[in-house]
């Protein structure tokens, strides 16, 4: 072969191991995006999670049983602010569908559906409809909740007794917010009198006795134990104060609300006083087991379980304080600002600060393979402190799920004792820091780090003097 051939042979196994190349890299690449797109993983960085659905949300989409619609109507341009939530809901569920449109072309299909502004649209679901009026995942999850499940359940509040408004917009007095909340979870709220009705409504679905500042009559602690034996469900939360009657009607039932105070000098987030401790939820308790988050009691009292309980009841600690709290049974030792912990009258911490109680299904009468429990047995939890769902703490760490899971637990909606999705996030992130917390970054960051550069600089002024000698 002549040095002309041989230099052809060459330029032309080169051209083919650069095709072949190139067509190997190419499959590659193709092979990739089909795993990609077949079996996509996301890592969401944020630090609100903006881009990852909430437990509760996975666990609704999960319980779709036919197929949901989802219409949204947009302005020109803003089409993205929608698709990375609707894409997000629709991989986690093959029921859910979406369809994004532009309002301003398609005006006679909006004004079909009832949608006049952008942003807005419908919800559909077995032949039953929904309306948006703003595109979030807590607006579109509540929207399935209310498609997929019917029923009216009424949670009501008792007052007459100085308990927190459910309608004033005040931040420490009022539970507006937790009105709204309980409504997003498709419950209808009502307040009761129960003075002048003398009876609990049977429809009732969970009974409401938030913060009495006064004490329940002979005939109310009646209406209310009548109420329960037929099967009720009620949520006491009771504050630091004296309240004989509730205090021994709620001993029947195995529970001791202790006359005190629960004072924790660490477990306490940076700048608030050794009364606002925080609560940490049991991960044995049903209504407890998927919190993350501790809560926050502003001023709460112990929740004991006292003794043997009756055989027909199951009581079960939802809640407790820190490790270094205790109840401090001196409660004028508070108010006077001298309270400290003594072994002799106090109670060590952890202490119980929320409590559930559950009755046994009647005679003949079993649990369904469900869980579901037979309307007769009773169920009702007690915490220790009312202020921790006013306007001002309902969204403070892990209080809106704490509340909320237990009310839904209550009224056997087991589907929604999770997790919920975050609110919307403001431009600044809140940062929660313990004492303990903030004493760990004050001696990193102002005192050993530049102790450390000190040391340092010192030990090269030694080193280099050593070495010029």
């Amino acid at each position: 072969m002549n040095p002309g051939q041989r230099t052809s042979t060459q330029v032309l196994v080169r051209w083919v191991e650069l095709a072949l190349l190139v067509s190997f890299f190419t499959g590659i690449l193709i092979l990739v995006n089909i795993m990609a797109y077949r079996h996509s993983t996301r890592f969401d960085l944020t630090p609100g999670k903006k881009f990852t659905l909430s437990p509760q949300s996975l666990q609704i989409l999960s319980s779709l049983t036919d197929d949901l619609e989802v219409t949204i109507f947009y302005k020109k341009g803003e089409e993205g602010t929608y698709q990375d939530l609707l894409k997000m809901l629709s991989r986690a569920s093959d029921k859910f569908h979406y369809h994004v449109i532009d309002l301003d072309k398609n005006p006679a299909r909006a004004q079909s559906y009832g949608v006049r502004d952008y942003g807005a649209g419908v919800a559909e679901y077995r032949g039953r409809r929904e309306f948006l009026r703003v595109t979030s995942e807590e607006n579109l999850i509540n929207a399935i909740l209310r498609l997929k499940d019917t029923a009216v359940r009424t949670v009501r509040f008792i007052t007459g007794h100085g308990e927190k408004s459910i309608t004033s917009s005040d931040k420490k007095n009022s539970y507006s917010n937790v009105k709204s909340a309980l409504e997003l979870e498709n419950y209808r709220v009502e307040e009761l009198l129960l003075l002048q009705t003398g009876k609990v409504p049977d429809d009732t679905a969970v009974l409401f006795i938030d913060g009495p500042q006064k004490d329940f009559s002979s005939q109310e602690i009646s209406a209310v134990e009548h109420y329960l034996k037929k099967g009720g469900r009620a949520l006491f939360l009771c504050d630091p104060s004296p309240l004989p009657r509730l205090e021994d009607f709620l001993k029947t039932f195995g529970l001791e609300l202790s006359r005190d105070f629960v004072v924790d000098r660490e477990s306490k987030l940076y700048e608030l006083d050794e009364m606002t401790p925080l609560i940490f939820p049991d991960k044995n308790s049903p209504v407890t087991s998927r919190m993350k988050e501790a809560a926050l009691f502003p001023l709460c009292r112990s929740v004991i379980p006292a003794g043997q309980p009756r055989n027909d009841l199951f009581v079960t600690v939802i809640a407790r304080s820190g490790p270094h709290s205790w109840a401090e049974r001196n409660t004028q030792s508070v108010y006077n600002g001298s309270a400290g912990f003594d072994q002799e009258s106090d109670a060590p911490g952890p202490v119980p600060v929320a409590v559930t109680v559950e009755g046994t299904p009647p005679a003949g009468q079993e649990a369904q393979p469900s869980g579901r429990v037979p309307r007769a047995a009773l169920r009702l939890a007690v915490m220790g402190d009312s202020d921790f769902i006013t306007n001002q703490y309902l969204d403070v760490l892990g209080n809106r799920d704490l509340f909320l899971n237990t009310i839904n637990w209550l009224a056997e909606r087991a589907d929604l004792v999770t997790i919920r999705a975050k609110t919307e996030q403001t431009a600044v992130s809140m940062l929660f820091l313990t004492e303990g917390e903030n004493q760990l970054i004050l001696w990193a960051a102002v005192i050993i780090e530049p102790a450390l550069v000190v040391l340092a600089g010192i030990a090269v002024v030694l080193w280099r003097r050593r070495f010029r000698r």
